[in-house]
C-alpha cells in the first residue's frame, strides 16, 4: 500500500507493529505502535497534521482472528457509511475497500504450516471465481483508486476486491 501511494508522490505517515517499516523509505514518517493504544492515534492525527499540513487520505489496514476480523468488518463498514453521510457536506469522502484472501506474509506462513502447501494453496483458489488469491499489489491498487481525484463522487461505497468470491 505504501509503495503505491509514494509512487504516486504521496507523503506518508506510517504506523505498525512491525520495526521493519521504519527503514522503508527515508522521506516516510514512522510512529511504532498498535492502533489499540488510543494515545498512539491522537499522536498520529497530530503528527500527520505537523508533518503535512492537510491529510489528504487516510488508510487503515488491517487483518487480526477471523471472529474479532469479521465483526471489525461490519462495524467499519456501518461507521464508514454514517460519516461518508456526515462528513460529504465538508468534502471528506469515506469508503472501504473489502479484499478478498490476500496472499500476504501472514497467509503464506498459514499456508506453509499445511502438510501440502501447493495443495491447499490450489483448494482455497478454487473457491474463488477468478481462481486465484489476489495480490497485496491488487489491492492496493484499488485504495489508490479510490483516493484519486478521478473518484472524487465516490463516497459510502464498499469495494470488494475479492475476485468475485461474494458475488456467489
Amino acid at each position: 500500500m505504501a509503495s503505491h501511494f509514494r509512487r504516486e508522490g504521496a507523503n506518508l505517515m506510517l504506523t505498525g507493529r512491525r520495526p521493519e517499516l521504519a527503514e522503508s523509505d527515508p522521506d516516510d514518517v514512522y510512529l511504532p505502535g498498535d492502533l489499540n493504544d488510543e494515545a498512539l492515534v491522537s499522536e498520529l492525527a497530530a503528527g500527520a497534521a505537523d508533518h503535512f499540513g492537510d491529510v489528504g487520505v487516510v488508510v487503515l489496514c488491517h487483518g487480526p482472528n477471523q471472529t474479532l476480523y469479521s465483526a471489525a468488518k461490519g462495524g467499519l463498514i456501518a461507521l464508514a457509511r454514517g460519516a461518508a453521510i456526515e462528513w460529504a457536506p465538508r468534502g471528506i469522502r469515506v469508503n472501504v475497500v473489502a479484499p478478498g484472501l490476500t496472499m500476504t506474509p501472514i497467509i503464506e506462513a498459514s499456508f506453509q504450516r499445511r502438510p501440502d502447501p501447493a495443495a491447499y494453496r490450489r483448494v482455497r483458489g478454487d473457491s474463488i471465481p477468478l481462481r486465484r488469491l489476489a495480490t497485496p499489489e491488487e489491492v492496493a491498487d484499488a485504495v489508490l483508486l479510490l483516493a484519486c481525484p478521478e473518484s472524487s463522487y465516490v463516497t459510502g461505497a464498499v469495494l470488494p476486491v475479492d475476485g468475485g468470491y461474494t458475488a456467489f
